[in-house]
């Protein structure tokens, strides 16, 4: 059968493509794309792309440390990717801590001569830090060429101040002072499709759409600058960490820590990564609920079936999961025994996920109904330490905001056990749980409720808790959604419900203070349709950390501008521009709110606020 401009999709596509089969049905490429654009988002291996149209190509990628890629559908492809990120920075933008490699030349005493002329940053996938002579000197006191991989500490008077390790084999210092040319520039590279932050120029991306609809990546070449750069992450500095560490993977042995114990074929590196980010993970529970669990959690990580003693792995339906790229945690209870045995991929999100399931069945008993299990399954592999903003999926994160019609409440918040579902429906109770337990509105109630209905608590369920202001929770979890993003922070955004509102008649004025790093907030002023208001804003703030002062004008974009919004029976009118000056005539009754326009996910680095004069138009003379 002849299909122009159509083959058989396999491990690698090259020119023409061979046959096979991925998950039992076949895959065809339909096309071959060219895309150039920038970024709009990554998330592990997906890599939304817009063009120079406006046009957004989701595009899957296979990471370089990844056996596969997993499809839209479910099914795994192995398509390795040839990922290239680079960019270019001034030393100025080096931060303390971040490691680096460059060449200098030293003497024993680690004194340097000559200049630093470049500078790479090293990620934590390279080699540990150290030294290495390329060219030693003739003499013992001359200088040697030495290769140096060290962390950055500051930049002083022309020089380079950095730190390596005491046991470098060649000098007693471990910091080190060496000059910098003038122009020494600092190289960014990386093979990590996850280093590539929003914003970053795709110079060249070759992929491949299949007849499922999906987009595969075949080269990905993305250049970066200090603001596209991908923040690093928790990741980083946990591969930064155990970089001395091998990453090759290993026969199937016992990895342990204090409360996690696993059989597992991954690397040493990997291994410790883990284990840190789940005792990292314990830690947070514990505090958040104040209590840990009465035992550890056992099982089973596996990296590659293949490599698997026959018999060691017993459980059918746990070998089916980790076949499927996913994860399930086994919970059994005999008295007051508790086991918690896990079967998970390699998949770090995975098993964060399923050990949570773990941890609450060790600490309470069981994990309660679906909606709070799974919600709160999703929270744990999320939550960071002394972190409220959001750092969700943004697959996840998209799926919520793009959804028509929003799940309600009820709707989520299903009472016993029910069927898991997709990663879909994970969604919707991830997205409940945070805010019940971030928004100060509902949080003090979330957690006596997670605990009882754990510990199977009679007639505790969701609605007694939460029936008598479910009005209010929908209203704000609607809000809540409008609003979702990475940065997203529901304690600085939570509804003002205890604010008493009044008209203003006569002569009487009102002032209120309005911050800039907080969302809607309450005038006190209750409006009247068709009355004539005047407002004058007072004062200055600022919408970023290191960003100038800005009056309720805002700049010529608009942010920063005071802007304003009116509340009635749990309805919000489109926002209208107020600044420093405004008379407007309310076209409803309702409760003014006021707030600095900025991206609701970026409030918690604005700082300051303005005096608000609110006022009746006085009738004209």
């Amino acid at each position: 059968m002849q299909l122009p401009l159509k083959f058989i999709f396999t491990s690698s596509v090259v020119a023409a493509v061979v046959f096979a089969k991925v998950a039992s049905a076949q895959l065809i490429v339909e096309e071959t794309l060219s895309i150039a654009g920038t970024v709009e988002s990554v998330s592990r291996d997906l890599l939304v792309v817009k063009d120079e149209s406006g046009k957004a190509y989701p595009v899957r990628v296979q990471a370089v440390d990844k056996q596969s890629v997993q499809l839209e559908g479910g099914q795994f492809l192995r398509s390795p990717a040839e990922i290239e990120v680079t960019g270019s920075y001034s030393v100025d933008d080096l931060q303390p801590g971040q490691n680096i490699r460059f060449e200098a030349k030293l003497n024993k005493l680690g004194r340097a001569t000559g200049e630093v002329n470049e500078i790479s940053l090293v990620t934590g996938e390279d080699e540990p830090n150290g030294l290495k002579v390329i060219a030693e000197g003739s003499k013992p006191g001359d200088h040697s060429t030495c290769e140096i991989v060290a962390q950055f500490n500051r930049t002083t008077n022309g020089r380079l101040v950095v730190k390596i390790p005491t046991n470098n084999g060649f000098t007693r210092k471990s910091t080190l002072s060496i000059p910098i040319a003038k122009e020494t520039n600092v190289r960014f590279m990386s093979n990590d499709i996850n280093r590539a932050g929003a914003g970053s120029t795709v110079k060249k991306l070759v992929a491949v759409r299949l007849n499922t609809g999906d987009i595969v990546a075949k080269t990905v070449r993305i250049e970066v600058t200090r603001g596209t750069t991908a923040r690093a992450s928790i990741d980083d500095a946990l591969l930064a960490k155990y970089r001395h560490l091998s990453d090759e993977p290993l026969k199937p042995r016992l990895i342990r820590s204090q409360h996690y114990a696993f059989m597992s074929d991954i690397s040493e590196r990997q291994a410790q990564i883990i284990l840190d980010k789940l005792e990292t993970m314990t830690m947070l529970l514990s505090k958040y609920f104040g209590q840990s669990p009465s035992g550890i959690v056992e099982g089973f990580i596996v990296r590659d079936l293949s490599v698997w003693p026959d018999g060691l792995l017993k459980e059918p339906a746990g070998i089916a999961k980790i076949q499927s790229r996913a994860g399930i945690c086994f919970n059994s209870s005999l008295g007051d025994r508790r086991r918690a045995i896990l079967y998970s991929c390699d998949d770090h999100g995975v098993i964060q996920h399923e050990c949570t399931h773990g941890f609450c069945h060790l600490a309470f008993g069981s994990t309660g109904p679906t909606w709070l299990a799974e919600g709160l399954a999703e929270m744990g592999q999320y939550w960071k330490v002394d972190k409220l903003a959001v750092d969700a999926n943004p697959r996840v994160i998209a799926y919520l905001q793009g959804s028509e019609p929003k799940r309600k409440l009820l709707e989520i918040a299903i009472p016993g056990r029910t069927d898991p579902g997709t990663w879909k429906d994970y969604a919707w109770r991830w997205a409940l749980c945070h805010l019940l337990a971030n928004n100060p509105n509902y949080a003090d109630r979330f957690k006596p409720l997670a605990m009882a209905l754990m510990k199977q608590r009679e007639g505790a369920s969701f609605q007694t808790v939460y029936g008598p202001t479910a009005r209010q929770i929908a209203f704000e979890y609607g809000l809540f959604l409008d609003t979702l993003d990475n940065g997203y922070r529901a304690d600085l955004c939570a509804w003002q419900w205890n604010q008493k509102f009044s008209q203003l008649s006569g002569k009487r004025r009102t002032q209120v203070k309005i911050s800039a790093a907080r969302g809607w907030q309450a005038t006190g002023v209750l409006l009247e349709q068709d009355a004539s208001y005047d407002l004058a804003a007072v004062g200055d703030w600022k919408i970023a950390n290191d960003g100038g002062k800005y009056d309720a004008d805002g700049d010529q974009a608009g942010r920063g501008r005071l802007v304003a919004v009116i509340f009635n029976d749990f309805q919000l009118s489109d926002p209208f521009p107020i600044g420093k000056l405004k008379t407007f005539v309310s076209p409803t009754t309702g409760q003014l709110f006021l707030r600095c326009q900025d991206d609701w996910n970026k409030l918690s680095d604005n700082s300051g606020e303005l005096t608000v004069h609110v006022r009746k138009t006085p009738p004209p003379q």
